[in-house]
This record gives structure tokens, sequence and C-alpha cells, in this order.
């Protein structure tokens, strides 16, 4: 690996140094997206060498999450501080990070606005080492770390650290509430903060106010996540929702049977809300173990919500409902954007003569472990802006599902489908979106001839051989997935290996 002149001299002969930011940062972006399509033994080290290629004064992003388990990137990281001290968005993980042997890295990119350090080792001295050297960062992300309440104030009270927008703190089990009120009173951006203390620190700061009559703290935060090991004690989202008026997103995981419809129309004192994800599960040890039940909450609290908000919003994801009405969500929600059901029985219409209103802006729909009807989801499948399209474990997705969906819009703008254990799905349904003019970019396929799947290996060997046009167009990837590797369909060799396809 090149060092210091070296390094810098060898940029007068790599071509990629030529490219101005936008088109590298365009080339970084669609490596990130696009699967390289390899399997081989020499896969780290072409890894290695295009990550070594991207090194240049212009770099802005390096994603090292996106790198091969088990790769070495010391090397690689080393030379980014020395050619790319200009970086902009730089994210590690556990996985990476075990090559490191300190955080000394931090100090050359002054000009980071995106870290990401979710691992165990980063603790209050690397936040110190932030707060000193990266006084424009937006978003931090430090989960699953060491950090205490000290490292809030090396970051952001002795630190230089004031334009932080996000900070995402999950499972940093040593932050307490002075460490979310440091946070708080020293981020005047703050629009983001994760940590399961956040709702015990809001009551406290709430309180304390009330006890001196004082009008209570307004912050600018914009997004409100609850975190599914909070623990919730009722009130304290109406509490929340009166220090952060500005709210328009909100993400609830709740793992409570505190947590009740009337705790969930404290939202209605928002003035705007473009995104709610409700995550409902309650779990209850069951000799030994968990099983999932469900608890106080269901979707007749969710309703007041949509009929308030419902015209604007953009974005719904609800997940562990015994029952979510689906003609409900289309009669207040017009204009949603992205719909996620999850774990969850939607009413079973089988009314083929309703005409059903189309969700016309709808771009994302994932349907995973849902009980679902097929005129639901035919109605769900109806908007012809979806970009994306996943289904997972889902009876109702069939080939006749997919026809009837493709007769009134083609899929003209779809660019992503993943299917898992869809087995009512055959090769036919497939062979509706493999058409050379479709702007798909990548199909996803998860199945097994083992587990019921209707989709044959003779499927998969006949679209690798004769399906060539995938392999010409290199912005598509047609995917098998298995739980050890992903085999990339058009024109390749490749071999079954024990427990796959």
């Amino acid at each position: 690996m090149e060092d210091g002149e070296n390094a810098l001299d060898s940029d007068l002969v790599n071509p990629i140094n030529q490219l101005p930011t936008v088109l590298l940062e365009e080339l970084v972006q669609i490596s990130r997206e696009k699967k390289i399509r390899y399997e081989f033994s020499g896969a780290k080290q072409l890894t290695l060498l295009f990550l070594e290629q991207q090194m240049t004064n212009h770099l802005r992003t390096l994603d090292f999450t996106r790198v091969k388990r088990g790769t070495d990137v010391s090397d690689i990281l080393h030379l980014a501080t020395i050619k790319s001290p200009n970086l902009e968005t730089l994210r590690l993980d556990h996985f990476t990070y075990q090559y490191l042997a300190n955080f000394s890295f931090i100090p050359k990119f002054t000009k980071l606005r995106i870290l990401d350090i979710s691992f165990y080792e980063t603790d209050d001295d690397c936040f110190l080492l932030i707060g000193k050297h990266c006084p424009d960062l937006r978003e931090l992300h430090a989960n699953n770390s060491l950090v205490t309440d000290d490292g809030i104030q090396n970051l952001c009270v002795i630190g230089n650290c004031k334009f932080i927008r996000k900070l995402n703190l999950e499972n940093c089990n040593k932050i307490t509430i002075k460490g979310i009120q440091l946070a708080l009173d020293n981020l005047p951006q703050l629009r983001a903060l994760c940590n399961e203390s956040l709702l015990e620190g809001l009551a406290e700061i709430a309180q304390s106010a009330t006890d001196q009559k004082l009008d209570l703290p307004q912050y600018s935060m914009s997004t409100l996540n609850v975190l599914y090991k909070t623990v919730y004690k009722s009130g304290s989202l109406r509490q929340s929702v009166l220090l952060f008026p500005n709210v328009t997103e909100v993400y609830l995981s709740i793992r409570s049977e505190e947590f009740k419809n009337a705790d969930l129309l404290s939202l209605l004192l928002l003035e705007k809300l473009y995104t709610i994800e409700i995550a409902h599960d309650v779990y209850e040890p069951i000799q030994g173990a968990e099983i999932r039940i469900h608890g106080g909450l269901t979707f007749d609290g969710v309703v007041p919500l949509l009929k308030k908000f419902g015209y604007i919003l953009k974005r719904i994801n609800i997940g562990g409902f015994l029952v979510v009405d689906i003609p409900t969500i289309f009669k207040f929600c017009p204009n949603l954007e992205s719909l996620t059901l999850y774990n969850s029985k939607t009413t079973q219409s089988t009314e083929t003569e309703v005409e059903w209103p189309i969700l016309r802006n709808l771009k994302t729909l994932i349907v995973r472990y849902s009980t679902i009807s097929s005129e639901n989801l035919v109605a769900l499948l109806s908007s012809s802006s979806l970009v994306y399209v996943s289904m997972v474990s889902c009876d109702a997705l069939n080939d006749n599902v997919l026809q009837r969906a493709a007769n009134l819009h083609s899929f003209c703008n779809l660019e992503h489908l993943h299917i898992s254990w869809c087995h009512s799905v055959t090769k036919n349904g497939i062979e509706i979106f493999l058409q050379e003019s479709n702007p798909l970019r990548e199909i996803v396929l998860h199945c097994s001839e083992d587990s019921g799947s209707r989709i044959t290996r003779e499927d998969i060997a006949n679209w690798n051989e004769t399906a060539i046009w995938i392999k010409k167009n290199w912005r598509f990837n047609f995917i098998l997935q298995s739980s050890c590797r992903n085999i990339f369909l058009g024109g390749y060799k490749w071999e079954r290996r024990r427990g796959e396809f």
C-alpha cells in the first residue's frame, strides 16, 4: 500500500482522479447499490482494488459497511487519510473496526458531515476527538457503544460539534437523563435523537419546569423516536409532544402493555405529521421462551391520526396489529408515497365489484408476514408510480395478481422487485417483469423447491442461460438469494451448494 508522496504521485496516473466530484460520487453510489457479480476466492482483493482506485482528492463518501466481512480495511483507511482529506461521509462497523488499532484517523478528516462508528469500542475519548476535529458534523451514529454522558459533553459542550442534526445513540446503555439534556441544550439544530433514555429525560425536564412553575421548554426536533427497549410510562408520549411541537415524523417501537390507544392520540396535538411508524409487539415469557402477544394498542387508535393527517401523510409503517383496515388507509391517505405492513392481519374483503381508489403517488410497497386478500393486494399494486415492491411470505401474491396489476400500468416505473417465500408465484409471474424495456434495476428471489416454491431449479437455469441481456445491462441485477450467498443470473456459471436452491 502506498504512503505519503508516493500515494499522491500515483494520482497522476489514476484516471478516476480526473473525474469531477459529482461523477465520482455517482460511481460510488452505483457501486454501493450494485452488488458486484463475482463468486471466486479473489473477491476481497477485487473489493480492495476498487476502493483503492476511488481514493482521490475528490472523494466525498467512503462506506466500509458494504465491504465483505473479513476484509482488512486498515490500509485503505490510511490511504484515504492521505489522498482523500475532503471526505464528508465515513461509515464503519464492527466487522471493519476490528482491523483498526484506534481512532487516530478521525483528526485527518476535518470536513466530515456524516460519521457512522456504531460499534462497541466507540467511547468518550473517541467523542473527544470528534468534538475537537469535526466541527462541520451533521450526523453522528454511535449505536451499541461505550459512550457515556461525558462523551456527550466532550462532543458538544467542550467540543466544537454544535451543528449536529441527527444523533443516533441506540443501545448505548451508559447514557442517562443527564446526557439527554446535555444534547438537547447544546445542539440547537438537533432534529433527531435516538436513545432509550429519551422519554424518561423529557419527562424529567417537563416535571422540573412544572415544579418550578415555568413554561415548558420547546425543542426544534422534527423526528420522535421511541425505541423498543424504552421503559414506557403512561402519559410520557404526551409530554414528549409538548416539548417537541414541531415533530413531523414519529417512529414508535412499542413492547409495553402500558401503551394504549389513548397514548397514541397524544399525537393529535401535533400540527403536521408526514411519517408514522408503529411496531407494536408485546412479548410475554412462557416457560423460558417468549411469544408475541398483542397489547392494548389497536388499529382503532390509528384511525383518528389518519383522519387528521391522512391527506398530508407520506409514509405509513405498521406492524404487529391484529387488524389493519386497508380501505381506511385508501380513504384518508390519498397522497401516500410509502406503505409497509408486517406481522399484521388486514381486513379480508372478497368483494370484486368494489371500485377501489388508486394511491397514485405510492412509490414503495412492502408486505411482510402479513395476511392480506388478493383484492387488497391488487389495489395496493395498482399504482403506476411504484418504484420499490417487496413481498415476503405473502400467500395472496400469485401470477394472477401480478398480471392484473401489470394490465393496469405494466409496472412502468418499477426499479426494485423483491419476492421471498411467496410460493404461489411461478416462472410466468416473474417473466411479466423480464422485458428489456422495463426500468428494472433489480429482481431478488428468495425461494426453494424444498420449501414448496413453484419456481423450480430448471426455471432458474433457464433464466441464467437465456436472459443474456441481463449481463449486458450492467445496471440490472437478477439475484437468487440463499442463506449463504447471492447468485447473480444472466450467463454466469454457478454450482449448487448444500442448503441452497
